[in-house]
């Protein structure tokens, strides 16, 4: 066994951790979707993908010059998902790739012309597509509407346009443009022409798919990319200011609910978004909003203390933390809800609660991977296989996972890789577009909130303590990986865990 690939052994099988005996399907789900309706597990596709690309802030952030993949680098990207997963499934659950971000940043013949490729290409593949939009953040470009400040998010009530937004998507913030002003009438002008574009040259190909009877092969459009009022890059204040104004609202005359009253201007830009699409003649059951929260329960803290992705700073209100987007936005009339759905305690029960009171009768994960963002494979405490069960198995009907592929052979080690791409996602995957029953796992719940940290220490650590040991040290180690290993396959947790403090405990004992 060579001990120096032991941590991409551990975490190709934490997600094991996730799986116990006692496993046992979720509680019947009473909003499923009609039968006959298709279920997607897709995977994103970016439009500014890179094969080659070595720098990981440049898969994140490159879109101040978008790039559109041609259909040769397209059809080989599809192929690889297709090849690896092994089977396209059918009517009921299908394999999908989602394609986007379709931004301002990209003209309208490249939206155009982008769209119609993607329609033939998987007429060629068998695997359906479907289109995620970025409504808001990219549009560096458009210098005719950002360069007037009445298009630009204000920093107060005097109206000072804020100069760039804070996204973070990483361990430090990156400054990205401004924050687009959602009700201004030049805003909404472009929205209403760009809607009603992809619209229609969507239904041309949905139309072409009907033809050839293959009406399967659309998986839907995403209208959004965490739709939000965002944050000024340099002071990290809270933006909204100018939406406020043309509301009518000022210094003198606030409203009475400053949040309420920005979570109706980001709910209405996204209706602006989903009703020309819907006008253009797509079905409201294929569009989907896109909003990312954390759950009241990760916001109230407590005992979660782990959670890592849109962690809670403190002080600030519910809202705000969610910039003005918490998940009660994601419902409307032309459209089905959507959201991030990187696990975090709470995040799908909050998302069940609304779905009941809303009586929705179908819902997106629209990005999202069995893992944490910025916290590393195995963590979340469950398998791929649940993780996919907390959305199908529960009126879910669409899945789109990040971020198979991303950054070619040089970046097949990256966290979001390793979870998307092992064998246990694999596996998970195969299942599902079988038509086989998902079941979720249920974990006693203080191993799983034990063992996680422990492997993932393992898998950090052990590397380093690895180079400074004698022979007879590291051969030690080799016997009680193999055991780990062993146990894991075996789903033993309790004596993984006293394995698990022995590898730890020896690597506190040496240098």
């Amino acid at each position: 066994m060579n001990l120096f690939a032991a941590p991409v052994l551990i975490a190709a099988l934490l997600a094991l951790v996730g799986t116990h005996p006692a496993s046992a399907r979720g509680k019947p789900d009473t909003l499923a979707p009609p039968k006959a309706e298709t279920k997607y597990l897709a995977f994103q596709i970016f439009t500014n993908f890179t094969p080659d690309v070595k720098d990981a802030q440049a898969l994140n952030h490159g879109m101040k010059e978008p790039l559109v993949p041609g259909k040769a680098a397209l059809h080989d990207y599809v192929l690889d998902i297709k090849k690896r997963i092994g089977t396209v499934g059918d009517e009921k659950t299908r394999l999908a790739v989602m394609l986007g971000p379709l931004c301002f940043d990209q003209s309208d013949d490249e939206i155009t012309r982008f769209i119609e490729v993607a329609f033939d290409l998987a007429i060629e593949t068998d695997v359906a597509v479907g289109f995620h939009i970025d409504d808001s953040m990219f549009w560096r470009s458009r210098k005719d509407l950002w360069g007037d400040p009445k298009n630009v998010e204000a920093l107060d009530w005097d109206g000072t346009p804020s100069k760039s937004r804070r996204l973070d998507w990483g361990k430090e913030p990156t400054e990205a443009p401004p924050q687009m002003c959602f009700n201004s009438k030049a805003i909404q002008k472009e929205v209403q022409q760009r809607s009603a574009l992809i619209g229609k040259t969507i239904q041309t190909g949905v139309k072409k798919l009907q033809d050839r009877k293959k009406p399967e092969l659309f998986a839907g459009v995403i209208a959004g990319w965490e739709t939000m009022i965002g944050q000024d890059f340099k002071t990290g204040k809270y933006l909204g200011y100018r939406a406020l104004i043309n509301r009518g609202f000022s210094r003198e005359k606030p409203p009475k609910d400053m949040d309420l009253e920005r979570e109706h201007v980001v709910q209405e830009f996204i209706e602006l978004w989903t009703k020309g699409l819907a006008d253009a003649g797509v079905s409201p059951k294929r569009i989907y909003s896109h909003t990312a929260f954390l759950s009241r329960r990760a916001f109230k803290g407590g005992d979660d203390k782990d959670i890592t992705y849109m962690k809670n700073d403190k002080g600030n209100t519910y809202s705000q933390h969610n910039h003005f987007a918490p998940p009660s936005v994601a419902f409307g009339k032309y459209h089905r809800p959507g959201f991030s759905t990187y696990p975090q305690p709470g995040l799908f029960e909050d998302i069940y609660e609304l779905l009941e009171k809303h009586q929705a009768s179908g819902w997106a994960s629209c990005e999202g991977t069995n893992m944490q963002p910025s916290s590393g494979p195995g963590q979340t405490g469950m398998n791929m296989e649940t993780y996919l069960a907390k959305t199908f198995n529960h009126g879910g009907t669409v899945v789109n996972i990040f971020a198979w592929g991303i950054g070619g052979e040089a970046m097949k080690n990256m966290d979001f890789r390793v979870v998307t791409e092992g064998e246990d996602a694999l596996r998970a995957y195969r299942k599902f577009l079988k038509g086989e029953p998902l079941i979720e796992a249920k974990v006693e719940a203080s191993l799983m909130e034990r063992l996680p940290p422990k492997i993932h220490k393992i898998q950090k650590d052990l590397p380093a303590w690895l180079e400074k040991v004698e022979r007879g040290d590291r051969q030690k180690m080799e016997a009680l990986m193999k055991k780990l290993d062993e146990q894991l396959k075996a789903k033993k947790f309790a004596e993984v865990e006293k394995t698990a403090d022995s590898v730890l405990k020896m690597m506190r004992g040496k240098p």
